[in-house]
């Protein structure tokens, strides 16, 4: 066999490094410690989708590891969080140390975790100040009770059901922080999880072509995170209103003169066709991606048949404007956000004019490219939302 380098995993320019390798054929040999380490849910759900893409891309569909000397403990670190047991599910088998595990084999490490998680207890799957659900297909448990109210499909909880779930995860996490956190945020956290659970189940298990995929892992991940500027900034650097919104969202932590970024972190991923994909079902051309995702987005502000639906986006869209936070989409070959400033949500609050309602449509869909590198096409789609905290931010919530 080849002899392969460990190649980097951290921030998002390693995880694109990874995506572009996978693009391009390349064998990639990563640890199982890179692979499951917590940097929280938009880094974490980004190195997922690279695991997905390298899975997607293979031949052998083999996860490469770096040698270790305790299969056991490889294999319970890998299936004790999101990305690590999304790529064992979509991996035929996994190589540690020249040993050759297979699926099935490897994802009985797994079902402690699941059994956990769709009997919502939290407390058993809580990572310090992390909780990820994965409904792996195939499994018994596949439609996890926190997120589907049978198992089955078409049975994924409604938004009111789903912001019980979305509230019950964030106290596990932060239970001290969560009062400072707006009622109406995570009302729109209920509305929106419950709509991309939906399009998920909907448009997420084949591929652009219509055919069924064998394995497919659809979730979420939740974090509370200081993002010491030192490590995470450069995530942020490629886009000056990115830099900005970094920049003007960092504080000093209470123990030290280093700046950080204190944020709450949710991010929502699947490993479908992409957005793009799932409209068109055929190739886009890839210089007209970004219009065409742009598009896929701006669909969810029409209704739908069905009573409330279609009101995902502008409503999660609405409420980070409140609160001054970030929303990121990486679908195909396009890396997409936007991010506000709360100081200017008042000024549409005092707005009632069509012109105006036009003019706040405008601003919500105001994306923009995470870099202006040229990206390699991924797999599956990630987004990711990250909402600052600070201590004058919220209101109590009564539930």
């Amino acid at each position: 066999m080849e002899q392969l380098t460990e190649s980097p995993f951290e921030s998002l320019d390693d995880i694109e490094d990874i995506i572009h390798k996978s693009a391009s054929g390349q064998a990639v040999r990563l640890s199982s410690e890179s692979i499951s380490k917590i940097h929280g849910a938009l880094r974490d759900a980004a190195r997922l989708q690279a695991l997905v893409t390298l899975a997607r891309n293979s031949e052998d569909k083999v996860l490469l590891l770096q040698n270790s000397s305790n299969t056991d403990s490889v294999l319970s670190e890998l299936c004790a969080y999101a990305p690590g047991l999304t790529s064992v599910r979509l991996n035929k088998s996994v190589n540690i140390n020249n040993k050759i595990i297979s699926r099935r084999e490897a994802l009985i490490h797994a079902r402690d975790k699941i059994i956990a998680s769709d009997n919502q207890q939290y407390d058993k799957i809580v990572r310090g100040r992390t909780i990820d659900l994965c409904c792996i297909s195939g499994a018994e448990r596949q439609y996890l009770s926190p997120l589907f109210e049978n198992k089955n499909s078409q049975a994924v909880r409604n938004s009111s059901l789903m912001k019980k779930t979305m509230v019950a995860i964030f106290k596990q996490i932060n239970n001290w922080e969560f009062n400072n956190l707006e009622a109406d945020l995570i009302d729109a956290f209920g509305i929106f999880g419950c709509e991309l659970f939906k399009n998920t189940q909907e448009h997420a298990l084949r591929d652009q072509n219509g055919k069924s995929y064998i394995a497919h892992v659809e979730g979420m991940i939740a974090s509370w995170k200081d993002l010491p500027s030192e490590k995470y900034e450069s995530d942020f650097l490629g886009h000056s209103r990115l830099a900005k919104y970094w920049s003007d969202n960092l504080t000093i932590a209470a123990d030290s003169t280093k700046r950080t970024l204190r944020c709450m972190e949710v991010s929502f991923f699947d490993t479908g066709p992409g957005l793009v994909g799932r409209a068109f079902g055929k190739s886009i051309d890839p210089n007209s991606e970004k219009e065409a995702l742009i598009q896929c987005i701006g669909m969810n502000f029409s209704t739908k048949p069905e009573s409330g639906a279609g009101n995902g986006y502008p409503t999660i869209l609405n409420q980070l404007s409140k609160v001054g936070g970030l929303i990121r989409i990486r679908s195909g070959n396009q890396c997409l956000f936007n991010c506000f400033d709360r100081e200017k949500h008042g000024y549409w609050e005092n707005q009632n004019s069509s012109e105006a309602k036009q003019e706040q449509t405008k601003y919500l869909m105001n994306f923009d490219s995470w870099t202006d590198k040229k990206l390699s096409s991924a797999c599956g789609t990630v987004v990711s939302i990250l909402i600052p905290l600070r201590k004058d931010s919220g209101q109590h919530i009564l539930l």
